[in-house]
């Protein structure tokens, strides 16, 4: 999906925020991996980034309906959600 037609991204997206679970695993399946790396480069710690990775994946889809597609890759969507969630951890 990187570097898909916006047209396609923007579809996916629209089902995923209708509750379609495929479409949201297209979503997941194509920015793990670099959500994942994006993680893991700030906690050091492969068991604490898979699990940082999945629970910024299920932050994703619980807020999903109020994400509004603006041109620019979801994957903008998840590394805020990831740097929320590490800031989280770790000011606390």
């Amino acid at each position: 999906m990187n570097g898909s037609d916006p047209d396609d991204i923007k579809s996916i997206i629209e089902k995923a925020k209708k509750g379609d679970k495929n479409a949201f695993s297209s979503l997941y399946a194509s920015y793990f991996a670099p959500l994942y790396r994006y993680i893991y480069f700030r906690v050091g710690s492969k068991v604490e980034a898979e699990d940082l990775t999945q629970d910024v994946f299920v932050k994703a889809y619980m807020s999903f309906g109020r994400y509004a597609y603006s041109g620019v890759s979801p994957l903008a969507y998840f590394y805020t959600i990831a740097r929320n969630t590490i800031c989280l951890l770790y000011t606390s």
